[in-house]
């Protein structure tokens, strides 16, 4: 399968002053070269864990927001437009599995990022490299993506040495979510369906980073 899209989520550090009433900021930046140019999509949280609002800063677009709408559990998000439209919706599934489920209805397309130990394993085993720390895109039900987390002097596919490898210790890791084409289902178009896949992956990272060490 060809990769159609890459969104890199690095994290503000906490060692850099946030605007005011901003608890958390997430930059998502484009393609394969990370950390390169202006980001593609801002995120700014204004509570840590995703239970109020979070701005949504698009490139020459005007403001979108992610507005919880259900703060117990594993949560509930509306995606709202610039023009007040509700384009999407994302929500949590149980405790013991995660998944996170965005359905945009305009298109009628559904987009899951799921525990991999639900779907066949040796389906997802090239997929996922081998790494375990990931999660499976599927769309309509078929597989589409990737969510792991990768060291940043590595998203070229670069194999690392004894250097690089310091390298990576020191830099850390982020969360990509790497989207596929697969048989022509994938319904990607424009900077809309962009950020509404970017919202998903950020509701997963978020919950992700909070309990996963670095």
């Amino acid at each position: 399968m060809a990769k159609v899209l890459s969104l890199r989520f690095v994290k503000t550090p906490g060692s850099i002053s946030l605007p005011p009433g901003v608890a958390r900021q997430f930059k998502v930046f484009s393609g394969d070269h990370c950390l390169e140019g202006t980001p593609a999509i801002v995120f700014e949280l204004d509570k840590a864990h995703m239970r109020g609002v979070t701005c949504i800063h698009l490139r020459e677009r005007p403001d979108w927001s992610l507005e919880c709408t259900a703060k117990a559990g594993t949560g509930s998000w509306d995606l709202i437009s610039d023009a007040g439209v509700r384009t999407g919706h994302i929500a949590g599934r149980g405790s013991l599995k995660q998944g996170w489920k965005l359905e945009l209805p305009r298109s009628g397309a559904l987009y899951e990022l799921a525990d991999p130990d639900s779907i066949a394993r040796q389906t997802v085993r090239t997929m996922l490299g081998g790494d375990m720390d990931a999660l499976v895109l599927l769309e309509n039900g078929n597989l589409a993506g990737t969510l792991i987390r990768k060291h940043r002097d590595q998203s070229n596919g670069k194999r690392a040495g004894l250097l690089a490898g310091l390298k990576r210790f020191v830099t850390g890791r982020d969360w990509v979510l790497d989207v596929q084409q697969q048989n022509g289902r994938l319904e990607l178009a424009g900077t809309d369906h962009l950020a509404a896949l970017a919202c998903l992956g950020l509701v997963a990272v978020v919950s992700l980073d909070l309990s996963t060490a670095d």
